[in-house]
């Protein structure tokens, strides 16, 4: 699936292409106007045997900038990928109904990490690093944890909670980046979009 999103007048660097089909990852760069083409690709996440959460996230960011970089010769492209983990213990998307209630049985009442991995890729040129922030979840009942999993919000989301939405109401505390909780670096994205200098061309951004 291809997607445009137009970027500010005067732009003359070709739209980066967004290696994702996350629709967080979309508004932030929507958010930020930076013009992009969505181009999602296709790649096995199974974590590799004993694969520590921080390598797992930015071997599959790395991964899936190098996919969508074959075909798209002389781009920008940015790809990225985050977990929730727990002792070391990586949460991925639940695969049920009841593997979400477990997920939120681990991180209830205790701080957990979220791992997001970054990676921009033009030809042989890459930019990669992994940002962690730790998240404090109150104590839930069983109740509320069932309840909150038949929103079905937790079904489609790592670590199965989303801090935008419903699941805020759970988060006494965020320690880190908060858009990387929700999938994307921005901060550290935006100092190495900077040192760059790709913003003048996408945005007009004053050098």
């Amino acid at each position: 699936m291809t997607d445009t999103f137009p970027g500010l007048p005067g732009a003359s660097l070709l739209p980066l292409v967004l290696a994702s089909g996350s629709p967080r990852r979309r508004h932030w760069m929507e958010a930020l106007r930076i013009p992009f083409e969505l181009q999602a690709p296709q790649v096995d996440e199974t974590p590799l045997l004993d694969e520590e959460p921080r390598d797992l996230v930015l071997r599959l960011a790395e991964l899936k900038a190098e996919v969508v970089a074959r075909r798209n010769p002389s781009r920008w492209i940015l790809a990225a990928d985050t977990t929730v983990a727990v002792d070391h213990h990586t949460l991925n998307k639940p695969t049920d109904a009841e593997d979400a209630v477990r997920m939120l049985q681990l991180i209830q009442g205790r701080k957990h990490q979220v791992h997001t991995g970054f990676c921009l890729q033009k030809n042989d040129e890459i930019h990669s690093f992994v940002d962690t922030a730790e998240v404090l979840f109150r104590p839930m009942t069983e109740t509320q944890i069932r309840w909150y999993v038949g929103t079905r919000e937790p079904m489609d989301k790592a670590g199965a909670y989303a801090i935008q939405g419903i699941g805020a109401l759970f988060i006494e505390r965020v320690e880190g980046s908060f858009s990387t909780v929700m999938g994307l670096p921005v901060e550290r994205m935006g100092a190495l979009f900077l040192s760059l200098g790709v913003l003048k061309s996408w945005v007009g951004f004053p050098g």
